[in-house]
């Protein structure tokens, strides 16, 4: 796990300056070691240390320190976080001279163990034990097709110096992040933006429709769009192109991998057996490191599963001496999770480590976890996070697993009745849906007639629904009254048809992406790697390709998971129905101890955005409402906090350079 960073110069004679600095901006993402590379077409590239590493003045590496004015068409720069092959034998940028390759690499591939067998019976011969290495052998023997026997998370630049090409790679299901710029003088791609945000040729430019959107729905990362106008990020399972002998820049951007569900036939216990099966398996690949591995535990089905796996993985193998583990807790039982997470510790007899996060923590710590994420976040729950991988840090831990991602496949939120019942009224699965509005009437004291009139609606054609009552109609977000010129009533056709639908819109739109970015960034501010075993390509291909029953049936999100892990987690855990995650106390921080807090921030707000982007008497009235209990609690009151302190610091940081 590390950073990335690649310049691509229009004109040879830029100096590596910016290089430089651009890459030491991420030492939190790397603090093990440095390197970087530098191209010149009809030359042979220069890997040169770093200046303030080991690996500058290790004998293994033979190169100079990096100084300005170092020309070069290509520069690549990296921060390691070491974690395979401890030795200098792992630095990066790494050169492969045979093929004529090079590599400025993020991420695992954790199953470089098979590939790397399979590459030696083929007569490939390696010097060292980490994953770089062989993703360079893998890419002479299969070029660009390699990456579909990749297992991991990763994003990295391939440079093919003898054919004047290059590649920038991003994993299936962007894990990783990758961020790239198209200035006037260079092209560049990253790990994160404020190495983009040190070019000369960046200037800052808000993207009001993206900062709209948040602030009326808090919704982000839902396209290759930022809050910055111009900057992207790389869509997940792409790979950009580039031709280094022709005269500019011109790239074009590729997709190597889409989503191809296995269409599951057989029944449900069978299903049962092969989804524990391909869990157990993804763990097992995660749990492969030089260094320990943790993990991440907040009491839930997810994390605690992995958990449960981990602890049986190991002490099959001879090597459990009780997992650390990390959970946030809470004076207030309403948020706290710690007797669920203590019921896992106990079975796996883990060594806990706990963290408190709370609301001074949040003031004294909010530039920081801001700073670092580059973006807004939606709530306090991603500062929640921040404060277990701070944890984590202080554990002396770098690597831990979590639950990430099994929600979105798994029906885990709310909001996935309306579409599951249109699935079934589509495919006339009536014996179904009496089941499922039989159960819920039992749990609920009544029928769905809210998800059964909207299911319908689905089902039938635009000019139909445009007949029905407005109060009737299925909206995706109701009007805000509070952005000026912002979001309107959206009608029904938003809405998925079907569950399988709406699971791939969470995976691929909207919440995951950006649950990745939160955990990606977090996780490296505190110099931590996470990984993600529920987003395992083959776990994920299978279990998109379920019956919807399968894993949501009579109102019990998460079913075949429950059945899967019966035995393996607690009883209690098992039989959870709530749905928390990292959650925290910002309700009783919005009205108690933080209240003072937040209408000044707001005030400051609506200063600066007033009549722009934010009406202040209705963002006013919104908040004040919330505050006395007039109207129900939401994120929104942090959302432009946050934005606020972001687009603030923002504009700070482009005065001091000049910009």
């Amino acid at each position: 796990m590390c950073g990335i960073l690649t310049i691509v110069n229009k004109k040879t004679d830029n100096s590596s300056g910016n290089l430089i600095k651009a890459s030491s901006i991420i030492k939190h993402r790397g603090p093990d070691d440095e390197g970087f590379l530098t191209w010149l077409p009809g030359e042979r590239p220069k890997i040169w240390a770093g200046g303030d590493t080991a690996a500058s003045t290790n004998e293994y590496w033979k190169y100079e320190t990096l100084a300005e004015g170092q020309p070069y068409k290509v520069g690549f720069g990296h921060r390691r976080l070491s974690i395979l092959d401890l030795s200098p034998a792992g630095h990066q940028p790494m050169i492969y001279e045979k093929a004529g390759l090079t590599i400025c690499f993020n991420g695992e591939v954790y199953n470089y163990l098979e590939i790397k067998a399979e590459l030696e019976t083929m007569g490939h011969m390696f010097h060292t034990t980490c994953d770089t290495e062989v993703i360079l052998h893998a890419w002479e023997q299969w070029g660009v097709k390699c990456l579909d026997r990749f297992n991991g998370m990763f994003a990295f630049a391939m440079l093919d110096y003898r054919k004047n090409e290059m590649y920038v790679v991003r994993d299936r299901f962007g894990v990783k992040p990758l961020y790239y710029f198209d200035g006037a003088n260079a092209l560049y791609f990253a790990s994160e933006i404020k190495q983009i945000r040190t070019s000369p040729d960046f200037k800052f430019e808000l993207n009001e429709s993206i900062a709209r959107t948040f602030l009326a729905t808090g919704a982000v990362d839902q396209t290759d769009a930022t809050f910055f106008k111009n900057v992207h990020s790389l869509p997940c399972g792409h790979y950009i192109k580039m031709d280094l002998s022709k005269d500019g820049n011109a790239f074009e951007i590729i997709q190597w991998y889409k989503l191809n569900p296995k269409q599951w036939t057989g029944n449900f216990d069978e299903a049962v057996a092969e989804f524990r099966k391909l869990l157990i398996a993804a763990v097992d690949l995660r749990l492969r490191s030089d260094v320990t591995v943790g993990s991440c535990l907040s009491g839930g089905l997810d994390s605690s599963s992995i958990v449960c796996i981990a602890a049986d993985l190991l002490k099959a193998k001879g090597e459990f001496a009780g997992q650390e583990t990390v959970t946030a807790t809470y004076d207030e039982a309403k948020y706290d999770e710690w007797k669920f997470a203590e019921e896992v510790i106990k079975k796996t007899n883990a060594h806990p480590h706990k963290t408190y996060p709370s609301f001074t923590q949040l003031k004294q710590e909010i530039d920081a976890f801001i700073w670092h994420q580059d973006e807004p976040t939606g709530s306090t729950s991603q500062f929640s996070q921040w404060a277990v991988f701070k944890a984590t840090n202080e554990a002396g831990l770098k690597v831990m697993i979590d639950g990430q991602g099994a929600d979105e496949q798994l029906a885990g939120y709310g909001g996935n009745d309306i579409p599951f019942y249109s699935g079934l009224i589509k495919n006339g699965q009536i014996g179904a849906i009496m089941e499922e509005a039989s159960a819920f009437k039992k749990q609920n004291g009544d029928l769905p007639k809210g998800f059964l009139i909207a299911a319908i609606q689905l089902s039938m054609g635009k000019m139909l629904t445009t007949l029905m009552p407005a109060k009737l109609k299925v909206t995706r977000v109701p009007q805000v009254d509070y952005i000026v010129g912002g979001e309107k009533a959206k009608i029904y056709d938003e809405h998925a048809k079907s569950l399988h639908e709406n699971l791939l819109r969470q995976l691929y739109s909207e919440p995951l992406p950006a649950l990745l970015r939160y955990e990606d960034h977090n996780s490296m501010a505190w110099s931590v790697e996470s990984r993600t075993p529920f987003l395992d390509y083959r776990f994920v291909e299978f279990t998109m390709g379920l019956p919807a029953r399968f894993v949501y049936k009579n109102g019990i999100r998460k079913h075949i998971l429950r059945e899967a892990m019966t035995g393996i987690i607690p009883d209690a855990i098992a039989n959870r129905r709530d749905k928390m995650g990292f959650v925290t106390p910002e309700e009783t921080w919005l009205k108690g101890e933080g209240k003072e807090w937040f209408i000044a921030e707001i005030d400051s707000a609506c200063k600066a955005f007033g009549g722009t982007i934010l009406d202040v008497t209705n963002t006013k009235k919104y908040v004040t409402e919330m505050m006395d209990s007039k109207r129900k609690f939401d994120f929104m009151p942090w959302r432009i906090v946050c934005f606020n302190r972001w687009y603030s610091s923002i504009i700070k940081e482009q005065a001091e350079n000049g910009k």
